[in-house]
């Protein structure tokens, strides 16, 4: 009984420690929470509210404009001379002299190849010596057939042989004619590819002629244009070699067919070229000038955004100076402005530099000019 009781009572304190430690640590826990808690509101009374002002934000912008709008058909075209040819000749020879310079300008059928002919002027020669006594052969043969001594049958060898004897030299000649090659017509010669002594066959090369005196431009238009087009339209061509010049010219010819794989025509224009500044082969962005003129409301290129929604341009509200995002219809672009059909007045003022950080309802500051100022200072990374 005395062991049982012992052990009884050992049970009773060992559950008492435990029931005490359980009270001690819920104890430190709830202090250790309050402290947090006191921590937490002490650092949250340090912290100051978030501001409700944000930056304005640094943008260029400008006014739509109301301008007289002259309508255009733009297209690409490439130059060729009035006239231009491979000069070449048609008779096989060697190549006795070459009587003209590289880039020289010539006039119309002047010399500027001669082929040996040597052999052709000896047969001309002895051509020449056969034909009078030819032709006192064919006089006496006339006088003694009126007198019946020789039959009509001599009359008509002499005479056949007399006209053959002309013949043939007029042949020669022209032979000899055919062996020095003139140019066909005035202009600019080109790089020569022939030399003294080079045996040459007909169709041989011998260089280009070219007639700069104007300029064709042949070029291309859609069908839908065709209405528009007119002969005598006054053209404008821009050079990449003469950036900042502009060439004027006339339609000179339409072509009488659509191209029924394309749907285009081919137009021709003509151009002046008295200073010799355009080449053949040189391309150029063509205008052609309608004669309508309308106001069209028109803004720089780089206002108009561009998206799979549309193109929109950001509108400042110049009493709040905040933007507005506005959806636009554009039509023709010109160098750097483009035409708002619908969306946007003349007077509005719209953003052209600065829209990737705007949204709807962006204070923004409006700086000068059309592009913001550059960056200083720019950290390497």
């Amino acid at each position: 009984m005395s062991a049982a009781r012992a052990s009884r009572d050992a049970v009773r304190l060992l559950t008492g420690a435990v029931m005490s430690m359980l009270v001690v640590a819920a104890g430190s826990s709830a202090a250790t929470a309050e402290g947090a808690e006191q921590g937490t509101e002490q650092s949250a009374k340090q912290v100051p509210p978030p501001s409700g002002d944000t930056p304005a934000i640094d943008v260029a912008a400008t006014e739509a404009k109301e301008i007289e709008w002259q309508e255009k058909i733009s297209s690409i075209g490439v130059a060729e001379a009035l006239q231009g040819v491979d000069v070449s000749g048609s008779e096989a020879g060697v190549v006795a002299g070459v009587l003209f310079d590289s880039g020289r300008e010539v006039a119309a059928d002047e010399p500027l190849v001669r082929l040996d002919s040597s052999k052709e002027q000896a047969d001309l020669e002895a051509t020449l010596a056969q034909i009078p006594a030819a032709k006192a052969d064919l006089a006496r043969k006339i006088k003694l057939v009126k007198e019946r001594v020789v039959s009509q049958s001599d009359l008509d060898e002499a005479q056949s042989r007399y006209d053959s004897l002309n013949a043939q030299s007029i042949s020669l000649k022209a032979t000899i004619a055919r062996r020095v090659i003139t140019a066909p017509f005035g202009g600019v010669l080109g790089i020569r590819k022939v030399n003294k002594g080079q045996y040459l066959q007909p169709g041989d090369q011998i260089v280009s002629l070219q007639d700069l005196s104007v300029m064709r431009m042949r070029f291309l238009v859609g069908q839908k244009d065709y209405a528009k087009i007119k002969l005598g339209q006054e053209i404008e061509a821009r050079f990449d070699a003469y950036p900042t010049e502009v060439f004027k010219g006339r339609i000179s010819a339409i072509e009488p067919s659509v191209k029924y794989q394309s749907g285009i025509i081919p137009i021709q224009a003509e151009i002046p070229n008295s200073e010799r500044k355009l080449l053949p082969g040189m391309y150029a962005s063509l205008e052609v000038l309608l004669p309508e003129h309308e106001k069209r409301v028109v803004v720089p290129q780089s206002a108009v955004t561009f998206n799979l929604y549309g193109e929109t341009v950001y509108v400042v509200d110049e009493q709040t100076m905040t933007v507005q995002q506005t959806t636009v219809r554009t039509g023709a672009r010109r160098e750097n402005a483009v035409v708002v059909e619908a969306g946007l007045t003349a007077g509005q003022k719209v953003v052209v530099a600065g829209q990737l950080k705007l949204s709807n309802g962006t204070k923004v500051n409006v700086v000068e000019g059309q592009t913001l100022p550059e960056m200083t200072n720019v950290p390497l990374q």
